[in-house]
């Protein structure tokens, strides 16, 4: 049912009107906890602590669409540039997190750069894709 939700809610992220609203918060939310699953999931395999680093990264992911991708959205930067400006800046927040004690267990391997960037870009390519299929209907063809 979780996985489903993305396809009953309609919302366009990016023009926010009275009437969507509501089914702006859903489907934003739920892009969020996919990513943060995601992200948590990917760096459980480096020996950190997957519940600690999902709500950590979900709290800062929030930071960064509220505070950087949704200003420059507004300014009428292109979808792409900020997508990959996000990609970046969630690879620092991920390289930042890792260096937490409290977000590693006894068998922490570490985090590297590229795998930083290798996890933001899966965790952002599903939370684009839960935002895309809320805000529009993709199985339809105009």
């Amino acid at each position: 049912v979780v996985c489903l939700a993305p396809l009953v809610a309609f919302a366009n992220p990016y023009i926010l009107n009275p009437s969507s609203l509501l089914a702006f918060w859903f489907v934003a939310f739920w892009a969020f906890v996919v990513e943060s699953g995601i992200v948590a999931l990917l760096l459980a395999w480096n020996g950190m602590l997957a519940l600690r680093v999902f709500w950590s990264y979900f709290f800062c992911n929030a930071m960064v669409y509220f505070f950087l991708f949704s200003p420059l959205v507004d300014r009428g930067w292109p979808i792409p540039v900020l997508e990959l400006l996000v990609v970046c800046a969630d690879g620092l927040m991920i390289k930042i997190l890792s260096k937490i004690s409290g977000l590693q267990s006894d068998n922490y391997r570490g985090v590297k750069w590229w795998n930083a960037l290798v996890v933001s870009l899966a965790g952002n390519s599903a939370s684009y894709f839960v935002g895309f299929i809320g805000s529009c209907k993709p199985w339809e063809i105009e």
